[in-house]
């Protein structure tokens, strides 16, 4: 396995020996380099060297550290970039997080450290080639998750849960509130009587896929001027078409209720990569277009690219990874399965199973449920 490498800035050598500390515990095998001095931080690592990791203070002598990340996104855009912070003035920190992909917030713990070296290992672990990775650290996406979503996802991590509280801070958000109690009462989920307390919908949902719904919106939400009207409708449409069929065909064939929920999640945050493509690079899947395929590709590994930095399990996205990479011999009710149920209703919705692809399609398929479905799409 590749050994990682991550570059401490800081003008204050205290700072940067308690840095190394923390670091050198956590991951003793990882390079670490320091640099004290921010105007010249590439001459302290060798010669071509790239670092996987920058971590930076923000307020420093001669250069502020979103300035120094600026230049990092440019010499060594792979890289991830943190910055530490003890301003935490919500103009500051909407600033820096155009640029940066973690913020921390000082004083900062070793869990915070180690959450971002998670992260790395998983991007490391996900089979992403080098240049794309340099495409998707260009992009200036704000990467933190937004704050009604982080505490939700704290929340719903915790071992007992208080749902009240967690209505409580939903119903802030009253666009969410309602599309939870939407889908509570939709058809697919089999209940009969219907519901108005967001409680009882979360209940229903259970705390993965409310998780999911309430990250996926806020996304939305923030997205939504800086994506055409058109467009930014296109994209919901598919996405929550998406996740219905998906966790219809699982039920289908036999899949547990969990797993059945594994696939609506993956499919409804794949939108979260089409979000952000639209909106960052004006690139936007044409359905129509002999180019679906590639963009459906880039949307799929932004999607797992920002999942990642937002501290999703692994599984879930080399699962999202096998909607445009499936194990065509896949049979049974597993993992692979999934990611073929993910493949194949993405293909219908994206106008790309017409007879000749259905019959090349028919012809590698294995599994006999999924054959099925196809024949009727």
């Amino acid at each position: 396995m590749k050994t990682l490498t991550v570059l401490f800035i800081d003008d204050d050598i205290f700072m940067l020996k308690a840095l190394n500390r923390v670091a050198s515990r956590l991951k003793p095998h990882w390079q670490f380099y320091l640099c004290s001095d921010p105007l010249h931080w590439q001459q302290a690592l060798p010669d071509g060297a790239i670092v996987d990791t920058v971590i930076c203070d923000y307020l420093m002598p001669d250069i502020n550290g979103d300035e120094l990340l600026k230049q990092v996104s440019q010499i060594m855009p792979s890289a991830l970039r943190v910055l530490l912070t003890g301003d935490t003035a919500e103009d500051v920190v909407s600033k820096v997080t155009e640029i940066a992909h973690f913020v921390l917030k000082k004083p900062f713990t070793q869990q915070d450290i180690n959450d971002v070296f998670c992260s790395l290992e998983h991007l490391n672990t996900l089979d992403i080639e080098q240049p794309l990775r340099n495409k998707l650290g260009r992009i200036g996406y704000f990467f933190a998750l937004p704050d009604i979503a982080r505490q939700i996802q704290s929340m719903f991590a915790n071992e007992e849960v208080d749902i009240s509280h967690a209505a409580d801070i939903i119903h802030q958000e009253s666009v969410i509130a309602a599309k939870l109690i939407q889908i509570a009462n939709s058809a697919f989920l089999g209940y009969s009587r219907k519901t108005v307390s967001l409680e009882e919908a979360i209940k229903r949902l259970g705390l993965k896929m409310t998780e999911t719904i309430v990250v996926s919106m806020v996304v939305d939400q923030a997205l939504a001027l800086r994506v055409p009207e058109k467009a930014h409708k296109k994209i919901n449409e598919w996405s929550f078409n998406y996740s219905r069929l998906c966790r219809q065909l699982s039920k289908s064939m036999g899949f547990s209720v969990e797993q059945q929920d594994v696939v609506f999640i993956a499919a409804l945050l794949s939108g979260i990569g089409h979000l952000v493509l639209m909106s960052e690079t004006n690139e936007h899947v044409d359905f129509d277009s002999d180019d679906t395929h590639t963009m459906l590709a880039d949307a799929t590994v932004l999607t797992v690219y920002i999942l990642t930095l937002w501290g999703y399990p692994l599984d879930l996205c080399e699962l999202i990874l096998m909607q445009d990479k499936p194990d065509f011999n896949a049979t049974g009710l597993n993992v692979n399965t999934l990611g073929l149920i993910l493949y194949v209703v993405n293909l219908s919705l994206t106008n790309q199973l017409d007879e000749p692809s259905k019959n090349e399609l028919l012809n590698l398929v294995v599994d006999v449920d999924i054959r099925q479905w196809i024949s009727n799409s």
